[in-house]
């Protein structure tokens, strides 16, 4: 293996630049800002192709996320809003990217917050504005404290800048916009509070603009966002690749470490322990380590539980390595060997899942492929005896869930569901049963006839809860499965497990 060429160079004892394997390090005493030459040419790109498509008559403005608040004074581990991340490569708080595509030089701005030696005494050190130029591409930075100046100059129609009375031609696209009641601001309104929920601080900003500055169109960039974020460019299917790398090397050491008496939070520090030793900042999700009953919980995040000898551990995990997330679920027997209960529910939601992916090609639908594993569960559930028509929707007390959804910088991420698939899409594929104590008590109130009909096959089945997913790349001739790693068949798993 070749060694990484490093160079770099000293000034004044404080700062230095070297690059590593492509990655450009600006480096203080302190702390490295780490600049990737091909996110920076990736964020240019994008954000052209939104200008392109929002025209000459927009001024698109997308806020950085809040912190938030883990108790009284102390925050959450920061992570950046998707979309502002993904049109800038900037993780820093108090950030704002302004867009004006009808402008002569100044598309691009950044809103940085200042330096503060007292905030970063605290939290940690802030970027420069070269720093932020260099991650960015964006050549225009401001400080963040004169945006509300930026807003009231650029919507009155002034100049915004030393010569604000003076003439000029940088902002003579929006202005005559302005003047001809053209003119829209776009801001990320995809969070709509409805009635009863209070606004967030954008529904807020946008309410501000449509009370005070006459004849603004205020409107949603997200739809043009979800859009370009539902195909995945080479630069994001890579980090995709490593985050589910990641995600299934950490399904293989739980799998190893797995023993009857140890606690859901022991495999999960496992799992996590994984994710930061090779290089995945956090969690994409909260992880979901769910043993016996807890396995037919959907969303289990507690991993409080003790394992016992003869259950299933449901195993819900992702990796988010920058900024890109995976999502790969995989069950094992706590002992290593699957009983014959466990390994026929389980084969069947493998079926389903199988027979699902045969559908994942372009111009297919998430819909569609739910339905080929709906039949599949229909017909084997009918097998089971847990139900007693396939024509009906009973398969619903077992199969509660969607069969898909769509991957890329959120776990659950944007994109319309029904959209055709393209190649380039990501997609996870995640057939499941769960056989609910509860559930079972509700048919019974219900229907008391279907209950006694199921009830044989109920008291064989009961507690038992099997997901497989796994996160798949649509190509121009079909798929790929991304997250093929991570053992899947009941001989695969219950052979790894003899590594223990």
């Amino acid at each position: 293996m070749k060694r990484p060429r490093v160079s770099g160079l000293l000034i004044g004892g404080f700062l230095f630049g070297i690059i590593i394997g492509g990655v450009s390090v600006i480096a203080s005493l302190r702390e490295e800002i780490r600049v990737d030459p091909q996110l920076t040419q990736e964020v240019k790109r994008r954000r052209q192709e939104l200008m392109d498509q929002l025209g000459s008559e927009a001024l698109l403005i997308l806020f950085s996320a809040e912190p938030k608040t883990f108790e009284r004074d102390i925050d959450y581990e920061y992570r950046q809003d998707s979309n502002l991340y993904y049109l800038t490569g900037i993780d820093q708080p108090g950030t704002i990217l302004v867009l004006m595509p009808g402008n002569r030089t100044q598309k691009e701005m950044l809103f940085l917050r200042r330096r503060d030696p007292t905030r970063e005494l605290w939290a940690g050190r802030m970027l420069r504005q070269d720093e932020a130029r260099s991650i960015s591409g964006i050549e225009t930075i401001y400080d963040a404290d004169l945006f509300d100046t930026f807003i009231e100059s650029v919507l009155n129609g002034r100049n915004f800048g030393p010569r604000t009375y003076g003439p000029t031609v940088e902002y003579a696209g929006f202005f005559d916009a302005l003047g001809r009641g053209r003119a829209a601001v776009y801001l990320d309104l995809e969070n709509r509070p409805g009635l009863r929920r209070p606004p967030n601080r954008v529904w807020r900003f946008a309410e501000k603009i449509r009370r005070r500055f006459l004849g603004i169109d205020v409107r949603d960039v997200t739809p043009y966002l979800h859009r370009m974020r539902l195909v995945k460019s080479p630069y994001e299917l890579a980090q995709i690749r490593r985050a589910i790398e990641i995600t299934c090397r950490a399904h293989r050491e739980a799998m190893k470490a797995l023993r009857p008496g140890m606690y859901e939070y022991e495999i999960e520090a496992v799992v996590e322990y994984t994710f930061k030793r090779l290089g995945a900042a956090w969690p994409a999700f909260p992880s979901i380590i769910a043993s016996g009953p807890n396995a037919t919980t959907l969303h289990y995040d507690r991993s409080t539980r003790r394992t016992h000898s003869g259950e299933l551990l449901l195993v819900d995990i992702g990796a988010e390595y920058h900024y890109y997330a995976a999502d790969v679920t995989r069950t094992y027997p706590v002992n290593g060997r699957f009983t014959p209960e466990q390994a026929a529910l389980y084969n069947l939601v493998l079926e389903a899942q199988k027979e699902a992916l045969k559908l994942v090609r372009p111009g297919s639908t998430i819909p569609q492929v739910h339905q080929r594993a709906v039949a599949v569960l229909k017909r084997g559930l009918r097998r089971l005896g847990l139900i007693t028509s396939e024509e009906a929707s009973q398969y619903r007390f077992w199969f509660p869930h969607g069969t898909s959804h769509w991957l890329g910088m959120n776990v659950h991420d944007v994109g319309d569901r029904n959209a055709p698939f393209e190649p380039g899409m990501v997609l996870t594929v995640e057939p499941g049963l769960y056989i609910r104590q509860d559930t079972f008590q509700r048919i019974g109130q219900r229907d008391p006839q279907l209950a006694a009909a199921i009830a044989p096959a109920f008291q064989k089945y009961q507690g038992l809860g099997v997901r497989i997913e796994d996160d798949v790349l649509v190509t121009e001739s079909g798929y790929v499965v991304l997250s093929q790693s991570a053992p899947k068949t009941t001989t695969e798993i219950e052979t790894i497990m003899t590594q223990r």
